[in-house]
């Protein structure tokens, strides 16, 4: 007896599967093609070449904003916090200041009003540290320069302090005697004397411009070589006399020299600067020597009212 074959529901059509898609669902070609970019985008992922796919999707492009929509403005762009208490300021309104015209950020925690274009804390770390190094080795170069200039004002008390006279005994003709004597102050001592204290006071006074008032500190300068010298006089005296009486070696001469010298770095410490300003137009464009003249009267300059307001 024949059957009659009734296809079931749940068959597919031999047809279709033949052709290649199924009814209500992704053909194979699209099924491959996905599978294709889900390979590709592994690859990407894992930082090789994926290579060339069969049935591979071209990139995506960089989808630019509609022509309604505006871009980021700065200070949108990254996650920013506050420099003082590390809340986020990303998202919040930005104001101008009144005062210079600054887009800035105002912290709702702590009030702090911080600039949009604040470097990340990275980088702030990065130039904070760079920073820090820099201003080491520049007092390390300060502390070196004063301190051994001073031991060279040292040096110079001890050798144009004393000299030595040798003189015959009177019982023995033939046996010489010596004797350790305050030195009269000649014209060589005079001239380095001089020489030196102008170079040392203008130099010192361009390494400490933060001191506002030259005369200052030249004053500073000259108590410091004075002390050094004498000291150095002293030293001198004590070492060879070895313990015994040492006449005083501040006469008239050597003292009025020593008197001279500090004078002379008062001197240097005021004349430096307009002597500085003068080379400084001469010799460098406009612009250059008002940036620079500008930077340096600003390090002697207390900070401004706007960074001392709370």
């Amino acid at each position: 007896m024949l059957k009659t074959f009734r296809p079931c529901a749940d068959n597919r059509d031999v047809a279709t599967v033949r052709n290649g898609f199924e009814p209500g669902g992704a053909t194979m070609t699209e099924a491959g093609t996905a599978k294709a970019g889900q390979l590709r985008a592994v690859a990407e992922a894992l930082g090789g070449s994926p290579g060339h796919l069969p049935g591979a999707v071209a990139p995506v492009q960089d989808v630019k904003p509609a022509p309604g929509e505006r871009p980021a403005r700065l200070g949108e762009e990254l996650p920013i916090f506050c420099e003082r208490c590390g809340y986020a300021l990303h998202g919040l309104p930005q104001a101008r200041c009144e005062r210079c015209s600054i887009l800035h950020f105002a912290c709702p925690e702590c009030g702090h009003h911080q600039p949009i274009n604040t470097l990340r804390p990275a980088a702030q770390r990065i130039l904070g540290r760079m920073r820090a190094f820099v201003l080491a080795l520049w007092v390390f170069f300060k502390l070196n320069f004063f301190g051994w200039l001073l031991f060279a004002w040292f040096g110079m008390g001890a050798e144009w302090s004393y000299e030595f006279h040798s003189f015959r005994t009177a019982n023995n003709p033939n046996n010489w005697n010596y004797q350790l004597l305050p030195r009269p102050v000649d014209l060589g001592e005079f001239m380095a004397f001089t020489m030196f204290a102008l170079a040392f006071g203008t130099v010192g006074r361009m390494l400490l411009l933060r001191w506002r008032r030259g005369w200052a500190v030249g004053a500073v300068l000259g108590v410091l070589v004075l002390m050094a010298s004498y000291t150095g006089a002293l030293f001198r005296g004590h070492i060879d006399f070895r313990g015994r009486s040492v006449p005083m070696p501040l006469g008239a001469d050597f003292q009025l020299l020593l008197l001279y010298t500090a004078a002379l770095l008062v001197f240097a410490g005021v004349i430096v600067w307009p002597i500085w300003l003068a080379l400084a137009h001469l010799f460098l464009p406009q612009r250059t020597a008002a940036a620079l003249l500008d930077w340096q009267r600003s390090m002697s300059a207390g900070p401004p009212a706007l960074a001392r307001q709370e």
